[in-house]
């Protein structure tokens, strides 16, 4: 039994001594500087898998492992008055007990699922670094989500278990070493001094007591971790917890709402208007900036009207940072699209007021992948990786709305109203605004909302889109039409949701205006070309269902002026059957239903039903290539692969000189 034990028995005469040196010690704050080493389990566990040293860690559950750390004793008066900087120190080690569990976690599914898991590796030793970017961010959702040292009063009760415990074993130490009446007689400022020494010494070379300290402490956080424990073992005997981490299309965060655990191919984002004015402004590069001025992108419309700055915050407005701000927002792109429409899921994804999003999510989310170190670890995403996202979230961070008018509705009436104020807010864990800047790349930030989006996210008048996740996976500067197409169909697709009029025609030169695509009258046939293309690819991606011309006459493009007709032409873009089936709920009852099944339908003219079918089966008979048939018979590429397809009908020529290059 150890001394400080003796504490459960209040009619021992030792009690009374130790109480009574208990109560002349000061309070005091321990400090501890973890030496972070990056999932200790899983690393040390995968490189040498499988490891009986760690196989044992883990069937004991020791969640904590005893590392190496520098530990500070600080009296509470010199607590107080540094507290800042120790506040932050403090922060972090919870941030390590935290990870620590994450990484128990990791290591025990391995351990548990070892015989399993060990054949896959063999045949793909790269898939263990896969399975465990996964069950990390599992593992860390729900760790976050569930344990008690989470919130401030739960790790303060922590704190305090910690520090009673620390000062009952040093006590009994000293009156073991020291004894009582010499302990007793000694001024309270010496026996402070006594006490503090005692446990630096304890914390830098006593390993009885780190082992034992470390034990115990182990003993706590398993309690505190016993609903995630219960949780393993209720899915323990389940071999989907293996499918599941094997499949395609897993989103980031664990514990999502219904809008984002629906469909597994898609995000959900914001569609209000608003929302829409920020992401094309980005895109298309709308920013203005003139002399003097910060860069301002504006729209004037009858439901939004008003204008989108990148203004900092009041204290770094400076003709530095407005020349910054300049430079910044000629070098807009898709990736701070694909960052704005990544942070916006992850907070819609854990509906908060204020929510706490890891800077990695931001990157995994869009399906980039880690890098390897030498040893095969792995070694986290690449710094241009992270500076990329940084400035990205830079630019967010900057983003100040001046709305004249913004249609609202308010009890189900719609209102104009007037309104101004950042799109989203970050701040650190202690609330003070974050700094965004190369030198010290944060591992996390918190977000806010703003309030000109406040409106948009309350009750019926919530107003999110699903958003397929090739809009933020499809390579920034090589799929950038893809990338673009995508945001725009996928919000009209939400504003067609209401009448179920998912099949509304888009004019072709509204659809190039929205994704910011100028028009060149000396090569327009690379547009219509590449127009095509993007939407053949989207096709096949299964972003879209499909597409073709709306009421369309080839014959017209051999004609002088052709462009202008082209132009005003239409395109059906028909959404996927998941996204359709998703919307129903919020369709009119008294609407008119769009068929939910948009497998392509068959020609209205009988004698064009099967002219595609045929005319792609004779081809590839023949050992030709689209490029070849196109030439020969002078139809271009898109438009024979539109009518193989059977995504457009053949003009009565064509059709013609199909039919008889077929016979």
């Amino acid at each position: 039994m150890n001394n400080y034990d003796l504490l459960l028995n209040d009619t021992n005469c030792e009690l009374t001594h130790h109480q009574n040196i208990a109560n002349k010690i000061d309070h005091f704050q321990v400090i501890i500087i973890h030496d972070h080493r990056h999932n200790f389990f899983d690393y040390n566990y995968l490189i040498n898998f499988p490891s009986e040293n760690v196989r044992k860690k883990v069937d004991a559950n020791r969640i904590f492992p005893r590392g190496k750390n520098e530990t500070f004793i600080v009296r509470q008066q010199d607590y107080e008055n540094n507290i800042d900087l120790f506040f932050k120190i403090r922060v972090d080690a919870r941030r390590e007990v935290l990870a620590k569990s994450t990484e128990f976690m990791v290591a025990k599914f391995f351990s548990t699922y070892e015989g399993h898991l060990a054949p896959l590796f063999v045949n793909k030793p790269t898939l263990k670094w896969e399975i465990l970017n996964k069950l990390y961010a599992k593992y860390d959702k729900m760790v976050r989500a569930h344990t008690r040292l989470n919130d401030e009063n739960s790790w303060n009760v922590f704190s305090t278990w910690y520090r009673t415990y620390l000062m009952n074993h040093t006590v009994s130490e000293m009156m073991k070493k020291h004894g009582y009446d010499t302990l007793n007689a000694l001024e309270r400022e010496i026996l402070n001094v006594l006490f503090l020494e005692e446990m630096r010494m304890n914390f830098a070379s006593n390993d009885s007591f780190l082992n034992k300290f470390t034990a115990d402490v182990n003993v706590y956080i398993e309690k505190m971790l016993s609903e995630i424990l219960a949780v393993f073992e209720l899915e323990k005997n389940s071999m989907e917890q293996i499918n599941e981490l094997l499949g395609v299309g897993e989103q980031v965060s664990v514990h999502q709402p219904i809008e984002s655990t629906a469909k597994t191919n898609n995000l959900v984002v914001m569609s209000n208007a608003i929302y829409q004015f920020i992401t094309e402004a980005i895109s298309n590069q709308n920013f203005v900036c003139e002399l003097g001025q910060w860069p301002r992108a504006t729209i004037q419309g009858a439901r939004l009207a008003g204008s989108l700055q990148l203004l900092p915050r009041e204290e770094d407005r400076t003709a530095s940072r407005m020349n910054q701000l300049h430079n910044d927002a000629q070098m807009l792109s898709e990736v701070d699209v694909d960052v704005l429409d990544s942070l916006c899921h992850l907070y819609l994804a854990q509906l908060g007021d204020r929510v706490e999003i890891r800077f990695d999510d931001l990157l995994t989310i869009r399906g980039l992948k880690t890098k390897l170190g030498g040893t095969g670890r792995r070694g986290g995403y690449e710094k241009e990786q992270r500076i990329q996202v940084l400035k990205a979230l830079s630019n967010i961070q900057s983003l100040w709305m001046e709305l004249e008018t913004v249609l609202v509705y308010e009890q189900g009436k719609p209102v104009n109203k007037k309104m101004q104020g950042r799109a989203f807010i970050f701040s650190n864990e202690d609330g003070s605004p974050c700094e965004l800047n190369e030198k010290s790349l944060p591992e996390r930030l918190y977000v806010t909302i703003g309030e000109v989006f406040e409106p948009f996210l309350q009750g019926a008048a919530r107003q999110v889109k699903l958003l397929p996740n090739q809009a933020i996976e499809f390579n920034p500067y090589q799929r950038k039409w893809e990338k673009k197409l995508i945001r725009y169909v996928s919000w009209r697709w939400r504003t067609q949701a209401r009448k179920a009029s998912y099949l509304q025609p888009h004019k072709i030169s509204t659809l190039l205006e929205k994704i910011g695509i100028q028009i060149d009258s000396q090569a327009p046939s690379r547009i219509r070309d590449r127009l095509e293309k993007a939407l053949d690819l989207l096709e096949e991606e299964g972003v879209i269902t499909f597409w073709q011309y709306n009421h369309w006459n080839e014959d017209g493009m051999s004609k002088k002026g052709w462009l202008r007709i082209w132009l005003d032409a239409t395109i059906i873009i028909a959404p996927p059957d998941e996204i359709v089936s998703y919307y129903e709920p919020i369709e009119r009852k008294k609407s008119i239903k769009t068929p939910n099944n948009f497998s392509l339908a068959q020609t209205k003219e009988e004698v064009c039903k099967n002219i595609g079918s045929v005319f792609k089966e004779c081809r590839i008979n023949r050992g030709l290539t689209l490029k070849q048939v196109s030439d020969e018979l002078n139809i271009s590429t898109s438009y024979i692969s539109n009518i193989e397809r059977g995504g457009s009908l053949p003009s009565q020529t064509v059709y013609k000189k199909m039919k008889d290059w077929i016979t």
